[in-house]
């Protein structure tokens, strides 16, 4: 959402970004630059912050270790996929792989294991990840993507959680380190259980800080566009997400990332910021909507 009174500071940081070798976003949120990589775990090269104590990122504090994260995503992920059916078409599954690995393949963060699963569910619009790099798309969320390239956008904004650690911050912050322990453990089914009710649902997600989301948003976006998508395909997903929310108030998915004008508003600013050569890549309309006629 948008802060009012920041709209100048915007402006003056997006200006001052051709000239940096340092790329912070309008809100302090770190921006990984187009041709520029940034550290392990988000931290901008040459720039201030970094990992926090227990090696949280953008801000947060997070008691668990990144080996103990993907522990835990994956025995969400086992659970998860007891209770949600995926869907029985290996073309459509390997091609959304394809599309999250080249994704996954710009992040900065190589320490997790990323996959990419389609759930069978058209009547729901959402996608999460899991600790640990785990994710997962609806059925639903495809069919409101019209390319590619929105797809591909979806993922990045959740990569770009994992990228800076969210998850493992609010989940810290919500079930505490004994009792997440005992979840890696496989000591507390009960509580597992209602981790995944969580991440499936808004939950967690719906926790995440603005400045949380507007990160997620900033690096989504220079990750779509250094995977050779066009980076204002995140608006345009984001434009169709605002027009389902209108029409559909209660799904998950907008309690967890609003699809706010405001929100647009600031995507559409940064994408200004790419290259003209960046700005024209393309979308992948035709062979996405071949995929589509398969769920």
């Amino acid at each position: 959402m948008w802060i009012p009174g920041k709209t100048s500071l915007l402006i003056a940081v997006l200006v001052a970004l051709s000239g940096c070798e340092t790329w912070v976003g309008p809100y302090g949120s770190p921006i990984e630059p187009y041709g520029r990589p940034i550290e392990p775990y988000g931290r901008p090269v040459g720039g201030l912050g970094g990992p926090a104590p227990g090696g949280a990122l953008d801000g947060t504090f997070s008691l668990i270790t990144p080996q103990q994260e993907i522990e835990l995503g994956e025995q969400v992920a086992s659970e998860v996929e007891k209770q949600q059916l995926l869907l029985n078409e290996p073309n459509v599954q390997s091609y959304v792989q394809a599309v999250g690995h080249r994704i996954a393949a710009n992040a900065s963060r190589q320490d997790v294991p990323y996959s990419f699963k389609v759930i069978d569910e058209p009547d729901v619009v959402n996608a999460f990840a899991l600790p640990g790099g785990r994710m997962y798309i609806y059925t639903g969320m495809m069919r409101l993507a019209e390319n590619e390239a929105e797809l591909a956008a979806v993922i990045a904004h959740e990569i770009a959680h994992v990228v800076l650690r969210h998850h493992a911050a609010m989940i810290t912050r919500q079930y505490g380190f004994d009792l997440l322990t005992g979840i890696i453990l496989g000591e507390n089914p009960d509580a597992r259980s209602e981790l995944v009710a969580d991440l499936v649902g808004a939950g967690v997600e719906a926790r995440y800080s603005r400045d949380q989301e507007r990160a997620a948003d900033e690096l989504g976006m220079q990750l779509l566009a250094d995977a050779g998508y066009d980076p204002a395909a995140m608006i345009t997903v984001f434009q169709k997400m605002l027009a389902e929310s209108e029409r559909r108030p209660n799904l998950p998915i907008f309690a967890s990332h609003p699809p706010t004008e405001e929100r647009m508003q600031r995507l559409q600013a940064l994408a200004q910021t790419f290259p003209a050569s960046v700005r024209t890549n393309p979308v992948y309309a035709e062979r996405y909507q071949e995929v589509l006629s398969q769920i």
